[in-house]
């Protein structure tokens, strides 16, 4: 009786057959199945990313410092006192009002020292001017003498003799107006007109700031006086004299006169008394400085 084999043993047998003939066909399975985890393993081992968030951004690189100035405290700051009128802001002048306000002639500290009184005539030159200078010339004085422009075309030789004696000539304008009444181009001509000098009297003594800021552009000093004897008046020798040399004059006093516009004898005959008692006093003569 052969041996038969039994049933279940052949199928184990084309199994096994099946299984390694299988394999050696798709090489690929090998290596998944050569004693490795099963792949649902290693999937269940592997953590997994949630969905819903976004992987982390990279670190930013640190800044460099930056030296910021401090902010100002915001603590109420103390109260300043006022800025005194000279250090407050000014506004600006257009261009036209940018002129430079000469001072009035004021007395010199030399003068000061040295006694020095001023006596000036005005509205020559005329024929008493020579006699006048005649009589300065002899008591070893000098003085100034406020000229009209058509006054030295009558006597053209007068500033020249004056600035001889070594007196000195001021502008008094061309024919005497009252230059606050006047256009500045009016009062341009009046001075274009009038004697050469650096020095100016106003007629009358009339004056205002429009008036002297186009003296100024014109580069004149306003000279006025001290001192107002009226011998333009003909008030008489005795007052001439008591006024030029009375209480209100000093050291540094500017004595009003006159050798023009009418008859000049109460002055030219008052003048050697004045001189005289003025220099009894200590007092000496001279010329207004820079005219």
């Amino acid at each position: 009786m052969r041996n038969r084999v039994p049933v279940p043993f052949i199928g184990l047998l084309l199994a096994l057959l099946v299984l390694v003939f299988g394999s050696a066909a798709n090489p690929g399975n090998r290596a998944r199945f050569s004693g490795g985890p099963l792949p649902t393993a290693i999937a269940s081992s592997t953590p997994r990313l949630a969905t819903d968030q976004a992987p982390s951004a990279p670190p930013r690189a640190a800044k460099a410092p930056t030296h910021k100035r401090p902010r100002a405290s915001t603590s109420p700051k103390r109260p300043t006192a006022p800025l005194s009128r000279a250090a407050q802001p000014q506004p600006r002048l257009k261009k036209r009002e940018q002129a430079t306000f000469p001072p009035p002639y004021r007395p010199s500290q030399d003068a000061k020292q040295r006694g020095i009184v001023y006596l000036t005539f005005d509205d020559g030159p005329s024929a008493y001017t020579p006699a006048i200078l005649n009589i300065l010339r002899a008591t070893h004085s000098t003085a100034t003498f406020f000229e009209l422009g058509f006054r030295q075309a009558e006597h053209p030789a007068g500033a020249a003799q004056v600035r001889a004696e070594g007196s000195n000539v001021g502008n008094h304008t061309y024919d005497h107006p009252d230059l606050t009444a006047l256009a500045a181009g009016q009062i341009r001509w009046q001075l274009a007109h009038g004697p050469r000098s650096k020095c100016i009297r106003p007629p009358f003594g009339a004056t205002n700031p429009a008036v002297r800021r186009l003296l100024a552009q014109q580069g004149l000093r306003e000279v006025l006086w001290t001192v107002d004897t009226k011998d333009w008046s003909r008030p008489g020798t005795t007052h001439i004299i008591q006024a030029a040399t009375g209480p209100a004059v000093h050291t540094g006093s500017i004595v009003l006169l006159h050798d023009g516009g009418g008859d000049r004898s109460q002055t030219a005959a008052a003048l050697p008394k004045i001189i005289s008692i003025l220099q009894q006093r200590g007092y000496v003569i001279r010329r207004i400085p820079g005219c």
